[in-house]
């Protein structure tokens, strides 16, 4: 399963780190937040998450319905979950979320390390001038 969106400008990676209110010690994370929806486990398995914004930001269950499932094909099912009460569900999922982006066709800087972090004004100047 991969991202996608209407035109693919650009492509990346994700990594999280889950929030605290989650209440993970330790086991499955994605069991847990699971959990935290109250997921009917006995019908489907969370294999997955999709966040889709920025405008209306969502959250899917990417799960697996058991039910719908046979022995040569898993039934893949993505769960819209409401945001009912207005929560700000990334905040309750996540502690740090990071997405590094590039251009749709790269194949040399996303496999590169970054040598140093520097603020942006360290390289850009403007002229107030101008």
């Amino acid at each position: 399963m991969k991202a996608s969106v209407t035109f693919k400008d650009l492509k990346g990676t994700v990594a999280a780190d889950l929030s605290g209110s989650m209440g993970i010690v330790s086991g499955d994370k994605l069991e847990a937040i699971g959990a935290y929806f109250k997921l009917d486990t006995s019908k489907l398995k969370i294999v997955g998450l999709s966040i889709y914004g920025p405008s209306s930001p969502s959250v899917s269950l990417i799960c697996v319905d058991k039910e719908r499932s046979t022995e040569t094909k898993e039934h893949i099912v993505n769960l819209s979950v409401r945001n009912e009460d207005g929560d700000n569900l990334m905040g309750i999922l996540f502690k740090d979320l990071h997405i590094v982006l590039h251009d749709q066709y790269d194949d040399k800087y996303p496999s590169m390390n970054i040598d140093e972090g520097a603020d942006f004004d360290k390289y850009h100047t403007v002229d107030e001038d101008e």
